[in-house]
This record gives structure tokens, sequence and C-alpha cells, in this order.
């Protein structure tokens, strides 16, 4: 019961009852580990990935999301920098459908309906759809003022579209609800330290360093590898990624906030992007 907004208990649980339920917590991580290694495989980097939702319903979901955004985003009337955009986003994905047909990889763009948009904004940022809708802002082509800087940007967002990296957050996101509902019962059903320190391991340090933000992180150097492979396939300079990155941080500003912050070029992502492209494989 409660009162003044506390939990009272009218009698403690048994151990037994709470390890019980504390395991079914355990059993479902377990399951939930499981799932991360059988569900998909990223095209590029073979890593395993946890895909819950199927192609069309993650589809049909961003298209809604960007019939939405294009219903107050100003299109660019910049003729020549929309051009630019278009040109370079047609050859990768042209250069890109060749490579994974070569390759017997066709399924990876299963889906995807690539279109481009230049967006009159002096915001510093750019994004992609999981459908394949890529909108570049006129900021960013501050720093993109090069065919080379602009295919960086435009593979790390395609990117994040064949890894499916769309679906793998909204994926992680609906385990962990499932799990903080499980675990609300155990924290509902017994008082002291040892239901909170439960808690804490599973949603403070679990979610927090262990589960969620490290996907972040994890899909950001992932999209900048694949985008330098995209680039090096289309026939860009991929030395131009890391040299692109430190633009970004020379010349940051508060314009660029909300960009480098789900972006962040820091001097150990400039450092992986150039080992990875110390590393590179032959792309035939």
């Amino acid at each position: 019961m409660r009162e003044n907004g506390r939990i009272v208990f009218d009698k403690p649980v048994s151990q037994p009852i709470i390890m019980k339920r504390a395991l079914k917590i355990i059993a479902a991580v377990t399951a939930v580990a499981l799932l991360a290694v059988s569900c998909g495989v990223v095209s590029f980097t073979g890593r395993k990935q946890m895909l819950l939702f199927s192609d069309s319903e993650i589809m049909a979901l961003s298209d809604e999301s960007y019939a939405e955004f294009t219903k107050t985003a100003t299109v660019s009337a910049d003729v020549a920098s929309t051009r630019e955009l278009k040109e370079v986003g047609n050859k990768m994905v042209s250069a890109l459908e060749s490579y994974l047909k070569a390759n017997g990889q066709s399924s990876v763009l299963s889906g995807l309906k690539w279109e481009f948009m230049l967006v009159n904004s002096a915001e510093v940022n750019a994004f992609c759809m999981p459908s394949g809708k890529i909108v570049f802002y006129e900021g960013i082509l501050k720093y993109a003022d090069k065919p080379d800087y602009i295919a960086v940007v435009m593979g790390h967002e395609m990117a994040h579209a064949i890894a499916r990296h769309g679906n793998e957050r909204m994926s992680q996101q609906s385990v962990m609800n499932l799990l903080g509902s499980a675990a609300s019962e155990v924290i509902g059903n017994k008082k002291g330290a040892v239901a909170q320190n439960l808690f804490n391991i599973g949603f403070g340090i679990g979610s927090q360093a262990g589960v969620l933000l490290p996907y972040s992180r994890k899909h950001e150097y992932e999209a900048d590898k694949i985008g330098m492979y995209i680039m090096d396939i289309a026939g860009y300079d991929v030395n131009a990624a890391p040299a692109f990155w430190k633009k970004m941080t020379d010349g940051k500003t508060s314009s660029q906030s909300d960009f480098l912050s789900t972006h962040p070029s820091d001097a150990k992502r400039i450092a992986a992007l150039e080992e990875a492209i110390r590393t590179k494989p032959e792309l035939k």
C-alpha cells in the first residue's frame, strides 16, 4: 500500500520469492544476450546485432517521420549545392549497389529508398532516416565544402541505414523497457539495499555504461568505418574522413553543438578512423 506517496510494506516477502523474481530477470537478460548474437550481422564489419523489428515496420515508421519533417522543413533554394549533394549521393548509392550485388549482398539494401534533401538552415547538421532519406542542413556545407567532405558525411549517414542502427536502437530500448517492468516488481516487493543495488546494477551502471550508451558511440564508430568503405568504393579520398572531423573540431561553434553531441569528433574517434583507413581491406 502507499502512504503519502511512499510504498509501505504490510509484511516482508520471503527470500525464496524474491530470488525467484530476480532469477526471472536474470533469465530475461540471458535471453537478450542470446538474441544479440543471433538476430543479425552488420554488413562490412560482421558485428552481430539484435534486431527485433522487421524492415517493413521500421521503413513504415521512418516514412511517417520523414513526411512529418518535410511539412515544416524549408527546402534550400541553393540550386548548385543541392545539385552537388545529389550528385555525390547518387554516385555513392550506385557504387554501393554495384559492390553489394557483385558480392551477393543485395539484400542489405532491402527496403531502402534513397533520397537527398538540402534544408534551408544555418544549423550544422545532417541525418539519415532508416529508410534511406538523407537530409543535410546548409550550415554543414561550411565544413563539407568539397565533394570529398560531402562524401564523408554522406557515407556516414548511409552507413547508419545499411547497418540497421535505427532498428537496433529501437530493439535495445524495447528490451530495456521490458526488463524495467520486470525489475519494478522486485523493487515493489522488497525493502532494503539489495533491491536498490539490483536496480542500480541493471539500470544505473548496466543501462548507462554497459547496454545503451556504448552502443551509441559504437554506432558512430561503425558508421565512420562503413562510410569510409563506401567512399572508397565510390572513388572518393578516404583520407578526407579524418580531415573533415578535425576540421569540425577545430572550427567548433555553438551552431555545431547538436551535431557534435550526436557525432562526437574527439581525438579517439579520429584515431580510430585513421586506424580503420590504415587497415582497410581491398574492396572489389
